[in-house]
This record gives C-alpha cells, sequence and structure tokens, in this order.
C-alpha cells in the first residue's frame, strides 16, 4: 500500500487520496467500519464475490453508497 494516500479517517487500505468524505459502512450488531469511497468499492467487491458461497442466511449486505451515512455525522 502506497501509506501516503492513506486517508487517516478512514478504515481500509485502499484509498487514493489522503483526505475527503468517509461513511459508516455497518459490519453487524452495533459495529461499522468507516470507509472513503475507494474502500467501500473495494469491500463491496469482496462482499459479492464471497457471497457466492454463502448460504441465503449467511450473506453479506450490499448496501449502495449513497445509503450510507457520512461519518462523523452517522451518530
Amino acid at each position: 500500500m502506497n501509506y501516503k494516500n492513506q486517508n487517516s479517517n478512514c478504515d481500509g487500505d485502499h484509498c487514493t487520496r489522503p483526505t475527503g468524505e468517509v461513511r459508516r459502512l455497518p459490519t453487524g450488531g452495533n459495529s461499522a467500519a468507516i470507509f472513503c469511497r475507494s474502500c467501500y468499492e473495494y469491500e463491496i467487491a469482496w462482499r459479492r464475490e464471497r457471497n457466492i458461497e454463502l448460504s441465503n442466511t449467511s450473506v453479506f449486505d450490499l448496501p449502495a453508497w449513497n445509503d450510507l451515512k457520512v461519518y462523523p455525522e452517522a451518530e
């Protein structure tokens, strides 16, 4: 990873800019990951791929970016 592009507000490793909007992606219960758009896209692609192998009761949610709350206003 190129750390000069790491967004300090993002939990991911696929940032393309060191700053910018981040949003709260629920991970289950009250937990969430905070992702920039690039890391969100990477995570959703991974979830789509993983969902192919999971039973219908275990699949990951695939929320749209626009449906996620902007962080830190997500509270």
